[in-house]
């Protein structure tokens, strides 16, 4: 019987198996930097946070130091030293849609211009515990956020940290709370009075999200008064509230066109995506858009110039209400001291093929 060839060894209980990969390099700290200077830790801290009070020769030596080394400070750390964190907080009612996005992108990219990171979060529920529901926002050098109904509780929380604040879509009577506000009211007149020309008041609906949120008020009020002034206030059923949804967009309309009702109207919706949903259920009731019913949306988004047809809509420039938070917001911490300010960002109708008389192939 033949015997077995001897096997190599391997490693033993405690001896972890080679590995062909060299060994990943320790990254440089704070006490490398110091060493290689020949200064302390203390004197290293200094020069990368108040460099003002260290003598150029030796500022100088510790810089080299950092360059040769390659070592990165722990932000975290700087911000404990500093009580600044470069970072600022942008708390929304949601993160999802192309509304959010857009705020998101005009508030990021004026954070980064200003040498900032953003934070974001999307408000508490109203369950949440409000001892923890702001704890990542301690963190930050400064809070932009937006209120979109009646919150006195987040409004609290938020004055609590004891941060600069700027708040978007609510007014505050506040002399150290700055406001970004959109100017809804030309944007909806514009467009009740773009529908008029063409309908009778009485012909016209207003669809809106929910009748606590600002926006939706600020727009019926305006679509209600404008009717008004045209000479006839609107009847109980011309303005109507629900949700900032395709769906309730959709269920609304069908229900109106399951009655033999919208031929010949117009619409102003709260957003696009509530006239989207409009759009959709007079495309499955075989009514035409625009000649047999005209539809205007609110906001602009992306949606507006994707749909066929082409959805009408006010323009609201939700990057530049993104922007001007940051903005402000850091303009507060530059000078904490200052009058707050209330910015109003104007709103435009842009008109396209849903409510373009012209685009019709035929009249009512």
């Amino acid at each position: 019987m033949a015997s077995k060839p001897p096997q190599p060894a391997g490693p033993g209980p405690h001896q972890p198996p080679k590995s062909d990969s060299p060994p990943r390099r320790r990254d440089a700290s704070i006490q490398d930097v110091a060493a290689a200077a020949g200064v302390s830790t203390a004197t290293v801290s200094r020069v990368l946070n108040s460099p003002g009070l260290v003598s150029e020769t030796t500022a100088e030596k510790v810089r080299k130091a950092i360059e040769q080394l390659g070592y990165k400070p722990n932000l975290f750390a700087q911000g404990l030293m500093t009580r600044k964190s470069h970072v600022l907080g942008f708390a929304l009612p949601d993160i999802f849609g192309e509304f959010y996005s857009e705020l998101l992108r005009g508030a990021d990219a004026e954070a980064r211009r200003q040498g900032y990171h953003l934070l974001v979060g999307a408000e508490s529920r109203k369950d949440d515990n409000p001892a923890n529901g702001n704890l990542a926002f301690r963190l930050v050098d400064g809070l932009a956020m937006m209120i979109t109904e009646p919150n006195d509780r987040l409004l609290k929380q938020a004055k609590d940290l004891q941060l600069p604040i700027v708040v978007m879509d609510l007014e505050v009577d506040d002399p150290s709370i700055d406001c970004v506000l959109v100017d809804n009211s030309t944007g909806a007149r514009e467009a009740t009075e773009h529908l008029l020309s063409s309908q009778p008041p009485e012909k016209l609906y207003f669809v809106g999200g929910p009748k606590e949120n600002f926006d939706t008020q600020e727009r019926a009020a305006t679509f209600s008064a404008t009717l008004k002034a045209a000479g006839r206030a609107p009847g109980a059923d011309q303005v109507v509230y629900g949700r900032y949804a395709v769906e309730w967009g959709y269920l609304w309309a069908a229900q109106q066109l399951g009655k033999g009702g919208l031929r010949g109207c117009g619409v102003l919706a709260g957003n696009d995506e509530i006239a989207l949903g409009i759009l959709q259920a007079a495309h499955d009731h075989k009514v035409k858009v625009p000649e047999q019913l005209r539809i205007v949306g609110f906001d602009d988004t992306r949606i507006a110039s994707l749909v066929r047809p082409s959805l009408s809509t006010v323009r609201v420039p939700l990057a530049e209400v993104g922007a001007t938070a940051i903005a402000t917001l850091v303009a507060r911490l530059k000078e904490p001291g200052r009058p707050a300010e209330r910015i109003h960002l104007p709103t435009k109708l842009v008109v396209r093929e849903s409510s373009d008389k012209n685009a019709a192939s035929g009249g009512f």
